[in-house]
């Protein structure tokens, strides 16, 4: 496997290069978003100039391309997270329009069960607890011990007759941890139920291999994956979207409409209400090209290795408090921590400040493992294709020299 060519990756993104108070940003961030390179960034430029049509609606040439193109990107998505056709592709805006798509589709009633994770970010847990709410289906929660990492027998004792829908991540965004995703479908599967799997944080660096794993539904937003915000997609296993009931109704869903009824299409059009995002389609095939070319494994094995470093920096320090285990290549790209007594927001607001270090603050959208644990907010440093050793020691040595100063 041939490394990771970060001066490429920073090359396609010139925002790096551009000084802020006298400092080359670090933007060590990557877990709530990705950087947007130029390849990409022109390919939403030159779809939108160039093919002005909507698809499937018009047989001027315009229409025509954009179908065209519309189809192209999401044969890349397929082939990009391993899906069995095109047409288990569904283009939605983001992750969390995805899990809410199954969530209102799914006929889930009452004494039903979805069965999910102390870790989940809230976009895999509202949809959930708000279906508890409103048709009395239970939510079950399995607690995640991420020192230790997932105990697939204790998920074995919570996974209870009457559990319909098992809807887990696939990496944490709260401390990098893997689930095993392959044995998780088998359980299930084998109590008759469906996988949806939240694949946010993972695409980037792992192939979800959607068919071949057996999941049902997988979730995912390109702008953590290099590409553009508002476009993300509902990837589902073979015959999985045929459990759905489509919930927004307009133009492309039908095939007629008669005074007293309508006829729906196939998918995905029938879950593809109104005019899509053909911009942003554009852009997340160009994004998938774009990571595919750097290798996912090298994207991953370069985090791993960014975020070793800034762990054996950073671990001597008085009160430092690491959320989840220690070994980095468990982690992924993600170092969550905390130091006993010190404002998160304001050691963030700091390195912000004084070093042109970007780093995240707070509950991370996981707030039930928060309260579980009466953990106070964290910081979350995340790397990313872009990011050197170089900045690694900016970010740890600045933590260091605020750290003293605040105490």
């Amino acid at each position: 496997m041939l490394p990771l060519d970060v001066a490429k990756v920073r090359a396609d993104l010139p925002v790096l290069a551009i000084p802020v108070r006298g400092h080359l940003p670090a933007y060590l961030d990557c877990a709530c978003t990705t950087l947007t390179p130029e390849p990409v960034i022109q390919a939403v430029a030159a779809h939108l100039r160039s093919i002005p049509g909507c698809h499937g609606r018009a047989n001027h040439r315009f229409g025509r391309e954009a179908t065209i193109a519309y189809a192209a990107a999401r044969e890349t998505v397929r082939t990009f997270v391993g899906a069995a056709r095109a047409e288990d592709v569904i283009f939605v805006r983001n992750a969390t329009e995805a899990i809410h798509l199954v969530a209102a589709g799914l006929p889930l009633k009452a004494g039903d069960a979805v069965l999910t994770t102390g870790i989940e970010h809230n976009s895999n847990l509202l949809p959930w607890l708000g279906l508890a709410r409103s048709r009395g289906v239970r939510c079950l929660v399995h607690r995640v011990d991420i020192a230790r990492g997932f105990d697939l027998d204790a998920f074995r004792r919570d996974l209870v007759d009457g559990v319909r829908l098992v809807a887990v991540t696939h990496v944490s965004n709260l401390c990098g941890i893997e689930l095993p995703i392959s044995e998780i479908v088998a359980l299930a599967h084998r109590k008759g139920a469906k996988v949806l799997v939240d694949g946010a944080q993972a695409a980037l660096c792992h192939d979800p291999a959607v068919a071949d794993q057996g999941i049902d539904f997988y979730a995912m937003s390109f702008h953590k994956v290099m590409g553009p915000t508002g476009i993300g997609a509902l990837v589902a296993g073979r015959g999985a979207l045929d459990l759905l009931e489509p919930t927004v109704l307009g133009g492309d869903t039908v095939v007629d409409v008669r005074p007293d009824g309508f006829d729906m299409a196939a998918a995905p059009a029938r879950f593809e209400a109104g005019v899509g995002n053909y911009g942003g389609a554009a852009g997340a095939k160009a994004a998938a090209e774009y990571v595919t070319s750097l290798g996912r494994e090298a994207i991953r094995r370069h985090a791993v290795g960014l975020n070793r470093l800034a762990t054996e920096a950073l671990a001597p320090l008085r009160r430092f408090r690491l959320v989840g285990p220690l070994d980095p290549e468990a982690r992924g790209s993600i170092l969550n921590f905390r130091i006993d007594g010190l404002d998160s927001r304001r050691l963030a607001g700091l390195l912000d400040e004084r070093e042109g270090v970007m780093v995240r603050y707070g509950k991370h959208c996981v707030h039930l493992w928060y309260h579980d644990e009466g953990c106070p907010d964290t910081l979350r440093a995340s790397f990313g294709p872009w990011n050197t050793a170089d900045e690694v020691e900016r970010f740890t040595r600045a933590v260091a020299d605020v750290a003293i100063m605040l105490e």
